[in-house]
């Protein structure tokens, strides 16, 4: 698990990273090889239709593809004292300020048949500096067609913690105004079984879990260097659901929007 001290280097490294990459030429990862990383400042964290951060959040990641495989590190830092007050992170209520709440580890692989695309792969989710979660894992599978609306299935199971599985169907569209300027608009569904949804919101019911949409607005800036405009819609569906985040003491939203802007490499 990441410290406190090693965690902070990652942001400045990443974006170090980002303006040294976004000058290099596209050929220098190499024909079979990909590196793309992003760091995306966000008004709220919101997974899955839950909020776990109400305040501004940096969330920088690094994924490097060799053929159809891929590695990913994606990380969540605050960067206010959010959650202080209620005790969110820790017992004796310090601030978390500056520091990793949250970092993923992804494994996966991908392949395309045409316009289908098949994958799978593995996730470890990290919690450091939060003493009120705990670290787990999941598995996924999904399917994809590259046609008008882009649909997606996703279905993951966590066989560590939760002992459930979350499904999420999602639809998109691109529009390209420019060579450099482009509008993304995307929507999806998220359903979890009952153990997914007793431990995520003591709701012993399946049910279907939340809904987003939202717009995307990449600008290329140079030919692997792009800033992106995002606003972002999310609801939780379930009446179960909503009634038990609304008697939180924070993060008691059912309904939010949110944005935040991002830059990113890609070679």
């Amino acid at each position: 698990m990441l410290r406190h001290p090693a965690a902070k280097m990652i942001v400045p490294v990443l974006i170090a990273a980002i303006f040294f990459f976004g000058a290099l030429p596209l050929r220098a990862a190499g024909p079979n090889t990909t590196v793309d990383g992003e760091v995306f400042l966000t008004s709220q964290y919101i997974w899955r239709g839950m909020v776990l951060d109400e305040e501004l959040s940096l969330q920088p990641t690094l994924t490097v593809g060799y053929y159809d495989f891929s590695f990913n590190v994606w990380g969540q830092m605050d960067l206010t004292d959010f959650g202080e007050d209620e005790c969110v992170y820790t017992d004796d209520c310090d601030s978390r300020a500056w520091q990793f709440t949250e970092v993923d580890f992804i494994l996966a692989y991908s392949h395309s048949f045409g316009k289908l695309t098949v994958g799978t792969g593995i996730i470890f989710y990290l919690y450091p500096n939060w003493d009120h979660s705990e670290d787990t894992h999941e598995v996924y599978v999904s399917i994809s067609h590259d046609d008008l609306l882009q649909p997606s299935l996703t279905v993951y199971y966590d066989f560590d913690e939760v002992d459930g599985w979350y499904i999420n169907f999602g639809v998109g569209h691109s529009f390209e105004i420019t060579p450099k300027f482009s509008i993304e608009l995307s929507s999806s569904v998220g359903w979890g079984d009952s153990d997914y949804n007793k431990y995520m919101f003591g709701n012993d019911d399946s049910c279907m879990v939340d809904f987003n949409c939202g717009i995307k607005t990449p600008y290329k800036i140079t030919e692997n260097l792009t800033i992106t405009p995002t606003l972002m819609f999310s609801s939780l569906l379930d009446s179960d659901n909503r009634d038990i985040v609304e008697d939180y003491d924070c993060c008691d939203e059912t309904d939010n929007v949110y944005g935040g802007v991002s830059l990113s490499f890609s070679f």
